[in-house]
């Protein structure tokens, strides 16, 4: 009986202790800095240097110059809610559209996009930093996050549930209340916001998650259906359907059906993410090739 209770009390530490990381806001606040009238112009500068490479993003290293701008502009403007989003999303691209074959690439860069996203909602919402900063706790404190902080909690959650999901089951555990109450935020606010990237996320989570964290496989589907009545042409929904959901319930002929659809969909069926499309295009071959494994 001891060592059952010792188990479990050591699985509950792993699960409570999980997140794995330490917050942006369990660290010493920068202190402000008021930006000169010269800084201010070259932090343009530098966020207009970054959108040239990122508009070229079909090549890491584009990627990579791009971050390295946005980072430079960061120092001199570190609550600047555009830049900081800017950085959350494309350390997130960058990792989960060129390091999936690498683990600890993945795992350093995809922190790397949590920490941007935390930042960027400290941008977006003075009420959450002193929520935080005050021992707060995000399911509670995203509910003081505007509208117009959607970006920043989506692609703050978007990485911390990938960057969990890889470190493994207990992190995983850990961090759930936070995605979801930092989706469930975005869902309410903006359910459009990324072609129904609210409801995408929704459809996969719904699908990953055990039943007894909440894990329905109807729900998931009506989601990754609502994500796309909202944007029919975004090819990610239905790699993560494919991935998740047609996986979880065995079903081999939607599998094939849908990631086939994937790669029958033009780039460019949406021109302005036609690098996000191209990639998702490269994991639906890489999910026929691994088809075996999964059923």
């Amino acid at each position: 009986m001891v060592g059952k209770h010792l188990s479990m009390a050591l699985v509950a530490l792993s699960i409570s202790g999980c997140a794995g990381r330490k917050a942006e806001w369990e660290q010493q606040p920068p202190a402000p800095a008021a930006a000169s009238s010269a800084d201010q112009s070259s932090v343009q500068a530098m966020i207009a240097k970054g959108d040239e490479q990122w508009a070229k993003r079909t090549d890491p290293a584009a990627v990579r110059a791009a971050i390295a701008e946005w980072e430079k502009a960061a120092e001199l403007e570190p609550k600047n809610l555009d830049v900081t989003v800017k950085l959350t999303r494309g350390h997130y691209f960058l990792a989960d559209g060129y390091l999936r074959d690498d683990e600890k690439q993945y795992l350093e860069v995809m922190d790397k996009a949590v920490k941007w996203g935390e930042r960027a909602m400290v941008a977006a919402s003075p009420d959450f930093e002193a929520k935080m900063r005050d021992g707060g706790k995000i399911p509670e404190a995203v509910a003081t996050v505007p509208k117009a902080g959607v970006p920043a909690m989506y692609w703050y959650a978007s990485a911390l549930g990938k960057w969990a999901k890889k470190k493994g089951f207990a992190v995983l555990v850990g961090q759930k209340d936070n995605v979801k109450a930092t989706m469930d935020r975005c869902l309410a606010l903006d359910p459009n916001f990324y072609y129904g990237g609210p409801h995408r996320y929704f459809g996969a989570f719904y699908a990953v998650a055990p039943a007894f964290a909440g894990g329905d496989l109807e729900k998931s589907k009506v989601h990754f259906n609502k994500s796309l009545e909202i944007e029919p042409n975004f090819v990610g929904t239905k790699v993560l359907w494919a991935a998740e959901l047609a996986v979880k319930q065995q079903d081999e002929d939607a599998f094939e059906k849908l990631l086939q659809e994937v790669l029958a969909a033009p780039d460019d069926a949406i021109p302005e993410v036609t690098p996000e499309t191209i990639i998702e295009k490269g994991k639906a071959q890489e999910l026929l090739e691994q088809q075996e494994d999964y059923f």
